[in-house]
């Protein structure tokens, strides 16, 4: 099969999860929606599990490629944090807004997918750790933390901000104290 056949699959599986959640979804319906049989979708995937990896990974590098693109084009080091922030984590809390089946999908707490959701978090701190060294600079060196380790704490943070937040604008406000705190005003 070709990578064009799996990225079809990939694309159809996070629509069905999408519309569907995890729970709802077999690998009929995902063979369907991506229009193979599914004997050739056991052929590149051996599960729903696998399958639902693959696609959240697929996310994760779309949505690096989208914070690199747009970090490139901010000039501050804190409206790059605050742009990656709305791109990384306001964005997908707004589509949990709109499909209760998409809030399944997107907190990737299913125990078989935290490798995958840490490793997502892991590539998007190290996208941001640029624009964070660069800030850490500005703090008193008696207070200083690496800069890997605060944006670990600052992804950390802001997986905890869906929890308390009722609107995307709630967490933008979150997000925007969390920069302030850490980095002093813009």
């Amino acid at each position: 099969m070709t990578d064009d056949k799996k990225s079809r699959i990939l694309g159809a599986a996070r629509s069905v999860f999408l519309s569907y959640g995890f729970k709802r979804v077999n690998m009929n319906d995902i063979a369907e929606a991506a229009g193979v049989s599914r004997p050739a979708l056991y052929v590149l995937f051996k599960n729903k599990e696998e399958i639902f990896i693959a696609a959240y990974l697929r996310w994760v590098d779309e949505k690096i490629a989208q914070v690199e693109a747009e970090m490139a084009q901010t000039a501050s080091p804190q409206d790059k944090l605050a742009r990656a922030f709305d791109i990384w984590a306001v964005g997908p809390f707004e589509l949990t807004m709109a499909s209760p089946a998409a809030q399944e999908l997107l907190d990737t707490n299913f125990a078989f997918a935290q490798a995958a959701r840490k490793q997502g978090d892991a590539t998007f701190e190290g996208t941001i750790a640029p624009a964070v060294a660069k800030l850490s600079e500005t703090l008193p060196a008696a207070s200083r933390i690496a800069p890997a380790r605060i944006a670990h704490v600052l992804v950390s943070a802001v997986r905890g901000f869906k929890q308390a937040s009722a609107t995307p604008d709630d967490m933008r406000r979150l997000i925007d104290a969390l920069l302030l705190l850490s980095f002093g005003p813009r």
